[in-house]
């Protein structure tokens, strides 16, 4: 570095004026102190903003697929068979952030699960909603329910978010090694 960029440097820092402390009559807003009301207000706003964003972009991306498969997109009941699953998916992403969705109790009355092992089946019975007799089916392929299985042997693998909700400056209260 020369002289003259070293100049530049100290006349840049020279320059910076400093807001004195001792006129601050809050203090805890300064800090970055945040009221834990307002705080999980923020975190709400902050979840459903990045729910309801992924959600449309799941939702666009299924109506493209349906239309390259030359799936009638222009029908009524296209509409509503669409606007069903697509919030079906809305309450399956909000049970994640572990809030709740209207689309969850319909899940929760219709599907039950069978667990053996790491292996998940699920069972789709429409009487309960409907008040019809309908054969109990499985929804998902078998392709789809290996698919499931191979996820949940990776078990060990850890997401980290690269935001901190809880307001911890980027500190983690909990050691990684214990979520599983």
């Amino acid at each position: 570095m020369n002289d003259k960029s070293k100049d530049k440097d100290k006349s840049k820092k020279d320059n910076l004026i400093l807001f004195p402390l001792n006129k601050i009559k809050n203090k805890s807003k300064a800090t970055g102190k945040v009221h834990p009301a307002v705080s999980k207000k923020i975190e709400e706003q902050l979840t459903r903003e990045f729910v309801e964003g992924n959600v449309d972009d799941i939702a666009y991306t299924l109506l493209d697929k349906f239309v390259k498969m030359g799936i009638k997109t222009d029908k009524f009941t296209f509409t509503a068979d669409l606007a069903l699953a697509i919030d079906t998916i809305r309450g399956l992403i909000y049970r994640d952030f572990d809030k709740s969705h209207p689309a969850q109790r319909l899940a929760d009355k219709m599907v039950s699960l069978n667990v053996s092992g790491k292996n998940k089946t699920a069972r789709l019975n429409y009487n309960e909603v409907l008040g019809i007799k309908h054969k109990t089916h499985i929804p998902l392929s078998k392709e789809i329910e290996e698919e499931l299985k191979d996820l949940a042997d990776m078990g060990d693998l850890h997401f980290t978010s690269d935001f901190d909700l809880n307001g911890n400056n980027g500190k983690n209260d909990d050691d990684p090694k214990d979520k599983a």
